[in-house]
């Protein structure tokens, strides 16, 4: 009986890191294109901000600014950038976040301009900084060229490719140490949850829960 207490909890603790969700929000001038390089299927038509839920933890956001301008003589233009690429630290689970163009453009003129080097920022709940990424990424990107009716998008997924071709991102000091405090806390107390467990089962118990773990092995 302790024995599938034991992987049981096992499970469990796995399952709240694996299927822990935060949000994010993005504005009308903010286009998410993919997360973890997983095409996103938005509305071409869309006039408001959109959200989307992923997995908590690290994050690859792809995104690009794009921002419609009507001219006075009727006609209108849509600038659009190329994609930038937003490596985030250790999002939290059911924490909402928002995207953001830092230092906006004001006209059409410096918007061009603008396009060129977007700066995007990540804010938390509190409206903290949490990251900071300035410039687009020149690589190819296969789901660009799918159309307006692209195929629809695991969230799940967890490869992160890094970027290419554009500076670092920017984090917050405090930001950093709270992701080493948090990783290190959860660790030491799903380590100590095992121990204790492993302390109370049985020879025979143990020996069950060896031979569970080779079998998930093969």
């Amino acid at each position: 009986m302790l024995s599938r207490l034991f992987i049981a909890a096992l499970i469990f603790s796995l399952g709240n890191v694996a299927y822990a969700a935060v949000t994010i929000a993005a504005p009308e001038v903010i286009d998410v294109l993919a997360v973890n390089d997983q095409e996103v299927k938005n509305n071409f038509l869309r006039s408001q901000e959109s959200t989307y839920e992923i997995d908590a933890g690290k994050a690859s956001l792809s995104i690009r600014y794009r921002q419609f301008f009507q001219h006075l003589n009727g006609e209108h233009d849509i600038l659009k950038s190329g994609v930038v690429t937003v490596q985030t630290p250790d999002l939290k689970d059911g924490e909402t976040y928002t995207l953001a163009l830092v230092n906006p453009p004001q006209s059409f003129e410096a918007a061009k301009i603008y396009a060129a080097q977007p700066t995007v920022a990540l804010y938390n709940s509190k409206n903290e900084l949490v990251v900071q990424q300035t410039g687009a990424n020149t690589e190819a990107k296969p789901w660009l060229g799918s159309g307006l009716l692209g195929r629809s998008f695991d969230l799940t997924q967890k490869q992160i490719k890094p970027s290419v071709h554009q500076p670092e991102p920017t984090y917050t000091a405090s930001i950093v140490d709270t992701v080493k405090t948090a990783m290190t806390s959860r660790n030491t107390q799903t380590d100590q949850q095992l121990i204790e467990l492993w302390k109370k089962a049985s020879k025979a118990e143990r020996q069950s829960f060896m031979n569970w773990i080779a079998e998930q092995a093969q």
